[in-house]
């Protein structure tokens, strides 16, 4: 099959690594001069910064992981990458068992019980799709401090505050229960059919039919007891780790990986189809293929792709919602967090961490790079929490840069609209707009994996048709 993938980040390069490995011609187009997109990094005055603050998730058995393992001629290495952390009067780890709720001195000692209890009750009784943070906080009658920590862990999960982030999402980030869990219900709106989807491979046909026909509320209450395990226990986050030689390794791996496809660097601007075949328009020209895999923002397909399926869901394209994030770089002979992790920053949030602790070649010798990623926040506003935080000036430091970026392409916030991968059996949809699973990197590797599997459903069954 000619194959053409739109957008040259995380999710269009896995995609393109898959499908040549499984035997098809694959051209990618990236508008821009560079591939990766957020999986990148810089080299800024002897420093070497990634595009954002990053920590890869799901190291143990993810799909990033499964994908690498499986088509990757090369794989990163990763550190361990430690913990996460709550800057008070000393840095503490953010709680996620029972114990660490109760014992935690980050939130007041009258919160604790109702906030264990609350989880508890929540993974008993069940919750509504829809439910917010908010909804899960404001009848607690929580202190303004515990309500702050919500606030700010809010962001971190989705892009947004409490009150637009999915309860879901904080019980997945938690991990108490697994993502693939929540998956059915994100995809209800999109009517999946149970015959074809790849989630029957996951879950079996007839419990994504139970968990569709008894509701949120009930599937929750139903898997209540090993929620609640998990809860009680010391378990933490799946493993994570930090690649070395930054980010820009993992794009490294996949592209040096790459044999036969060819990657153009041109902006696609109209994508139409005549009978069986596409028409690709480039800035540079135009290309035909079988299938497309469009791994772009979504938000950008009803502009780009004359395909009746894909103007029918026009506004609800036009109206995904994504969030705004400022990153600031600093190279200094001090190192302002001396330890593996990073912490989080509640007044103006904010993800903190010197990555050159976990390679010391992305500074230069004796120095130390630390990055800091804010939400919607200004670059003047992040310097001066920087600077108030750590009593630094950062017209002194050694190098000071600042990147503004869309992280996600789509914020995992109440009422969002994510596409799922298969448009119809030629045209598929991949990237963090079309998996609501996890965060940035593993986001975009979870939507190459349902791709593939709709795109292998379809093309396995075609094969075996055609020898009968």
């Amino acid at each position: 099959m000619d194959i053409i993938v739109v957008g040259g980040g995380t999710s269009g390069l896995l995609s393109a690594l898959a499908l040549e490995k499984e035997g098809h011609n694959v051209i990618v187009f990236e508008k821009e001069s560079y591939v990766g997109g957020l999986c990148r990094s810089e080299k800024i005055d002897g420093y070497s910064v990634d595009i954002g603050v990053h920590a890869i998730t799901m190291l143990d058995n993810g799909p990033l992981i499964r994908l690498l393992n499986k088509y990757s001629r090369y794989l990163p290495n990763f550190r361990n990458y430690g913990d996460y952390y709550i800057r008070t009067d000393k840095l503490h780890r953010i709680p996620v068992s029972m114990h660490e709720w109760m014992t935690t001195p980050v939130i007041p000692n009258k919160d604790k019980v109702l906030i264990t209890s609350k989880i508890m009750d929540l993974m008993t009784m069940g919750f509504t799709k829809d439910a917010s943070v908010y909804d899960f906080v404001k009848e607690m009658g929580l202190s303004s401090t515990s309500v702050d920590f919500f606030n700010t862990i809010a962001y971190f999960l989705s892009g947004e505050d409490l009150e637009n982030t999915p309860l879901w999402r904080f019980f997945t980030g938690a991990g108490y229960i697994p993502e693939d869990d929540i998956l059915p219900f994100i995809y209800k709106d999109m009517k999946i059919n149970p015959l074809k989807s790849t989630l029957v491979k996951k879950f079996g046909t007839e419990r994504i039919i139970n968990i569709l026909n008894d509701g949120f509320i009930s599937s929750i209450k139903n898997g209540s007891k090993k929620y609640i395990n998990k809860f009680m226990t010391e378990h933490r986050y799946s493993t994570q780790g930090y690649p070395v030689g930054g980010v820009q390794s993992i794009c490294n791996c996949i592209t040096y990986s790459l044999r036969n496809t060819q990657i153009k660097n041109e902006e696609v601007k109209k994508i139409t189809k005549n009978g069986k075949k596409y028409t690709v328009k480039t800035s540079e020209g135009e290309y035909t293929s079988d299938i497309i895999v469009y791994s772009a923002p979504a938000i950008t397909l009803p502009k780009v792709a004359k395909i009746n399926k894909i103007q029918k869901n026009k506004e609800k394209l036009s109206n995904i919602k994504f969030t705004k994030s400022t990153t600031v770089w600093i190279g200094d002979e001090k190192n302002y967090f001396p330890y593996l992790g990073s912490e989080i920053w509640i007044d103006n949030p904010c993800w903190a961490s010197t990555v050159s602790n976990y390679d010391e070649s992305l500074a230069p010798k004796g120095k130390h790079l630390m990055g800091f990623s804010f939400v919607n926040s200004k670059k003047e506003d992040a310097l001066k929490t920087i600077e108030s935080k750590l009593n630094l000036n950062t017209d002194k430091v050694d190098m000071l840069y600042v990147q503004e970026t869309v992280p996600e392409q789509a914020s995992c916030s109440i009422g969002q609209f994510f596409v799922y991968p298969k448009i119809d059996d030629t045209f598929f949809v991949v990237g963090t707009d079309s998996d609501p699973r996890s965060m940035g990197i593993t986001r975009a590797a979870y939507s190459v994996e349902v791709m593939l599997s709709e795109f292998k459903n379809i093309y396995d069954t075609q094969k075996e048709t055609a020898k009968k």
